[in-house]
């Protein structure tokens, strides 16, 4: 809701595709709910912000990417997982897209420190044509990379923070929540 309230602030039109549509929030700010493939050929700016779950994996693929307007920029600021790189670069490359703005990227520990590849510990789960697509991307001049901080608002750290501070305090209670327990 708050990139609708930003992008008003622009004077875009809006609009919007969820699994549960909030009408009240549609007709408060005034924007609409379409479908994804409506959306995407349809919008001069494809934000994403959602989580990444079994379903995300891959919602933006070449697919997805054929169906954008020619010039159209994506902007992810959900997981790297959401958006096929491959397809991205080739899209980018081909001219379809103008740009891209990612805050998040597949691989992100080993595209920081490629020595982890060679780890013996290492997972087994390095996927190397999405760490090589990922520096491609770091390469394009119409593609902006951000340190994965668009968690960084206000009401997120304050949630951090409170969360924190239930952990602790139901710790000190005796009845730890939020437990995490090793492999």
């Amino acid at each position: 809701m708050r990139v609708i309230e930003i992008a008003q602030g622009f004077a875009m039109q809006v609009i919007a595709v969820d699994d549960r549509p909030d009408e009240t929030a549609a007709r408060r700010l005034g924007f609409r709910y379409v479908s994804l493939d409506a959306a995407l050929a349809e919008a001069d700016i494809v934000t994403l912000h959602v989580p990444a779950t079994p379903k995300t994996q891959g919602l933006v693929s070449e697919r997805e990417l054929a169906l954008m307007k020619p010039g159209a920029v994506l902007v992810n600021t959900a997981r790297g997982s959401v958006v096929d790189v491959e397809a991205l670069v080739r899209a980018l490359a081909e001219g379809r897209l103008a740009g891209a703005g990612l805050d998040v990227l597949p691989q992100e520990p080993q595209l920081r420190e490629e020595a982890e590849i060679f780890r013996a510990d290492s997972e087994n789960g390095i996927d190397l044509k999405a760490l090589v697509a990922n520096h491609v991307l770091l390469r394009f001049p119409n593609v902006l990379v951000t340190p994965h901080n668009a968690y960084n608002t206000t009401e997120a750290i304050t949630r951090i923070i409170d969360t924190t501070l239930a952990n602790i305090e139901a710790f000190a209670r005796g009845t730890p929540q939020n437990v995490v327990l090793a492999p």
